[in-house]
């Protein structure tokens, strides 16, 4: 018998209580029923009520249960049809937030023994599939490697192109990463930079960063990446008071320069109400001065340090070098990208942009309905 049988229910003056043939039991109110109705919604997803149309106070005139489970509203007498399959899998029962944590994956040093694969850009032109995974591999570990971009000045843009569009920066549509005199930032250096996320200042902080190798051919410069949610994670594990203050602790990033002046207030790490991590915003170099109450501002220090810490070992940090004609493609709210130090002599040349995570959505799950039954 399939989980979506029901196996008895029971009209409440206020709401609908299903026993499912597999022992689970559900709870449907019904104002939300008759708002969320699958004959309310147009299919570009929107709504064709009104909430505000429905009486707080709705009842059911009838419920009866025949292959599908019909309501008669006691408002208007409308009959309102709901399939065992749409009220399964649209049930709204609490799930604790931990257990809901534990189902997203996040990636360390053990995940990637090997460096990861990289996609051909040819033939991400051609072939809907190597399209599809390749942004999967962005929405699930945040990051994607690419080669065989053309050798050229401007050749990042076709790769957002297949999901997305440009996002404008005070640095332009694009900037390029090599040594220059009188740096404005230290990525135009060859120091080392230690893993973070761009543009802290910003908001919204761009979410998708794309660095397209011109040249590589120097001695260092091998590129790092962190995946800031997992470090997160370990962080709340290993030291929970410690994740709490960061986690809470409004902190000011800032950009100054000729052109621009820009500055943020937020959180380094950032959590929605259930406490899943939906955010890191690390950029030592941007933090400003900020302000806590004197009693706390020794722990929030000694918490920052954990955690900084902890985002530079090795157990976290996967390093690989990339070749002209190379590309990394990452979420920048999740993985916060560094490099090796390196001598100037030689060159290094990598040209970025950036772009939007809603878009790369977008063009992926509209991918994963059309290559569904290839």
């Amino acid at each position: 018998m399939s989980k979506n049988t029901i196996k008895q229910y029971q009209a409440d003056p206020d709401k609908l209580v299903i026993e499912w043939a597999d022992g689970h039991t559900s709870t449907y109110h019904y104002m939300w029923l008759r708002d969320n109705a699958p004959e309310n919604r147009h299919a570009n997803g929107q709504k064709l009520i009104d909430t505000l149309s429905i009486p707080l106070d709705l009842t059911a005139k009838s419920v009866t249960v025949n292959g599908t489970v019909k309501i008669e509203w006691a408002n208007d007498g409308h009959v309102t049809d709901y399939t065992p399959e749409w009220l399964r899998s649209n049930a709204y029962e609490v799930v604790e937030s931990e257990s809901r944590r534990n189902t997203r994956k996040f990636w360390d040093i053990t995940d990637f023994p090997e460096t990861p694969p990289k996609y051909s850009y040819p033939q991400l032109t051609t072939d809907n599939i190597a399209l599809r995974d390749m942004l999967a591999s962005v929405r699930d570990n945040g990051f994607a490697l690419l080669k065989d971009l053309p050798n050229e000045s401007e050749a990042l843009f076709k790769v957002i192109d297949l999901f997305g569009y440009v996002r404008d920066t005070n640095y332009g549509p694009y900037f390029d990463v090599k040594v220059v005199t009188n740096p404005t930032n230290l990525a135009f250096t060859s120091a080392t930079l230690g893993g973070h996320t761009d543009n802290p200042y910003r908001h919204p902080v761009p979410t998708l960063q794309l660095l397209h190798v011109l040249s590589n051919n120097v001695e260092g410069g091998d590129s790092t990446l962190v995946d800031g949610y997992k470090a997160a994670e370990v962080f709340r594990e290993e030291a929970p008071d410690q994740f709490d203050i960061i986690a809470s602790t409004l902190v000011t990033f800032r950009f100054s320069s000729d052109d621009a002046d820009l500055s943020h207030e937020s959180t380094i790490i950032q959590t929605n109400p259930r406490g899943d991590i939906t955010g890191i915003r690390f950029n030592n170099r941007s933090m400003q001065t900020f302000y806590v109450a004197p009693e706390k501002m020794t722990d929030f220090y000694t918490a920052y340090h954990t955690f900084a810490h902890m985002l530079e070992e090795d157990r976290f940090k996967l390093k690989f070098k990339l070749g002209a004609g190379d590309a990394m493609l990452f979420d920048n709210q999740r993985v916060l990208h560094g490099r090796i130090g390196y001598k100037s002599s030689g060159d290094r040349h990598l040209q970025g942009c950036y772009a939007d995570i809603d878009s790369l959505l977008s063009k992926l799950r509209v991918l994963e309905r059309v290559t569904r039954d290839a």
